[in-house]
């Protein structure tokens, strides 16, 4: 299972190497998540904007979501936003899954500074 994950987040960090538009960041790594790794079905990037947190891209169908993962995107040492996978399995995630995810939402917190 970890394998789709490694490849989609090499997809990912070429894309948060390459461009400085967090816009289009965070919609490329919503949809290659869900494109790439055939057992995440919805991701999400949520960003604090003041004192709200919203939507800020997704990807995917959210209906009848069995599991779910969360990373902090992070700003030097402010949490800038939230990184969400889910899927309709149950215990689908691994070790390796949340490292390369945690990666992922690092390099997304970096391209913020």
């Amino acid at each position: 299972m970890t394998i789709s994950t490694d490849l989609a987040s090499i997809h990912i960090l070429s894309s948060v190497y390459q461009s400085n538009n967090i816009s289009e960041i965070c919609l490329k790594t919503v949809k290659t998540l869900c494109e790439k790794v055939d057992y995440i079905n919805w991701a999400g990037i949520y960003l604090h904007e003041n004192e709200e947190t919203r939507l800020h891209a997704s990807a995917g169908d959210g209906e009848n979501m069995q599991s779910q993962l969360a990373f902090p995107i992070k700003n030097r040492n402010e949490e800038i936003g939230v990184l969400v996978v889910k899927s309709r399995q149950w215990i689908v995630f691994d070790v390796t899954d949340v490292s390369t995810l945690e990666t992922v939402a690092f390099e997304l917190g970096e391209l913020c500074t």
